[in-house]
């Protein structure tokens, strides 16, 4: 992503392709999260209160194995492989484009997912059972995905290859630090 975004930035006008490709997340995360809030509310009102005891239960089960992914303790790892595809600059022009990278990357799901614990994402938004915070929980996601794509860019100047180099050697020891947070998270849920 940061290759393909970063020589359109260079081209055009650095802080608005910036800002189109984090509103693209946000807005990405935003409706995902309304699709979600809403199949929540219909699960809240199919089971009631019981969806509070599934989410006690089913968030932190969902974290300590995706944390368990993330620390290399469980092999088995559940992503897309599918990626943003690149020839949408092309097709939809410099700015549509990187507005539309921003949000399917904010959809969270339908591209590669770095780290597990990034998966129960949409499963507490779902469990929330409840619309503000589905959209909430989402949207923020969507934000800061397209954030540290920005972010990155922006650290990089003009050496993109090098910034993605640097991210790949990351890639490891941030996995160990989500991982960790999830576990941490986990506990926090379970005893509240």
């Amino acid at each position: 992503m940061v290759s393909r975004i970063g020589p359109l930035v260079e081209v055009g006008k650095r802080k608005t392709a910036l800002a189109l490709h984090v509103a693209g997340g946000f807005l990405g995360g935003a409706s995902i999260g309304v699709l979600l809030g809403f199949a929540g509310l219909l699960l809240r009102a199919a089971i009631g209160d019981t969806l509070d005891t599934v989410f006690i239960v089913a968030v932190p089960a969902a974290l300590i194995y995706g944390a368990s992914v993330d620390l290399g303790l469980v092999p088995l790892q559940i992503t897309s492989e599918r990626q943003t595809p690149g020839s949408w600059d092309c097709a939809l022009g410099q700015y549509p484009g990187i507005f539309s990278w921003g949000f399917d990357l904010g959809l969270g799901v339908t591209t590669r997912i770095p780290y597990q614990s990034l998966l129960v994402l949409p499963i507490a938004a779902l469990l929330a059972g409840d619309l503000a915070a589905a959209v909430a929980i989402m949207a923020v996601y969507g934000a800061s995905r397209a954030l540290a794509v920005a972010a990155t860019i922006s650290a990089a100047g003009s050496d993109y290859p090098a910034a993605c180099d640097a991210i790949q050697t990351r890639v490891q020891p941030l996995k160990r630090i989500v991982g960790a947070t999830a576990l941490v998270i986990a506990g926090l849920i379970v005893i509240s």
